[in-house]
């Protein structure tokens, strides 16, 4: 079975350390230093499902899909040899504006936490966190590991945050 990648999904999966290891040892930086143009979407983007091209008037960088190389990404720069502040500017703008670029669907409406309950502002707290529990790899790790009642390390694999989390008992607020 041939599974067929455009470069719309490959930019709409794309993450901040991808885009960084793309760019190499200097890529962080060049997305920083890249996220300081100022880019008007309407007339110095172009993105099809197998182009992508942004012009900074100074350079156009280009990005397409690579046949050759697994459908890996092709970019470059029309001034620069290697990995630039242009290319940056085209990362940063990719990473920053994927829903304007339509490269991701809004979020869902949420109702304002002013207008609701405070048994409806927990649920709705579980809620999200059991979902992200699903999603995202985390690692949990105990304080005190002869203790069940003690405090717990939640640190997230993507993100690189760690929060603490205190068990107390076995009924919530306890």
């Amino acid at each position: 079975m041939t599974i067929i990648i455009n470069l719309k999904d490959k930019l709409s999966h794309l993450t901040h350390r991808q885009a960084c290891k793309l760019l190499g040892p200097q890529g962080e930086k060049l997305i920083r230093q890249g996220g300081k143009y100022d880019i008007d979407l309407s007339e110095q983007v172009i993105l099809k499902k197998d182009f992508f091209q942004l012009n900074l008037n100074d350079a156009v960088v280009t990005i397409r899909l690579d046949p050759e190389k697994n459908q890996r990404l092709n970019f470059q720069c029309n001034v620069c040899a290697t990995a630039c502040d242009h290319l940056g500017a085209a990362f940063s703008l990719i990473l920053e504006e994927k829903l304007s670029l339509g490269l991701a669907a809004p979020p869902p409406e949420k109702i304002p936490i002013e207008s609701l309950t405070d048994e409806e502002l927990v649920k709705q707290a579980i809620e999200e966190r059991m979902a992200r529990a699903g999603k995202e790899r985390m690692q949990v790790k105990s304080i005190n590991g002869h203790e069940l009642w003690t405090d717990y390390t939640v640190s997230n694999y993507a993100s690189g945050k760690t929060y603490r989390v205190a068990l107390r008992g076995w009924e919530r607020g306890e």
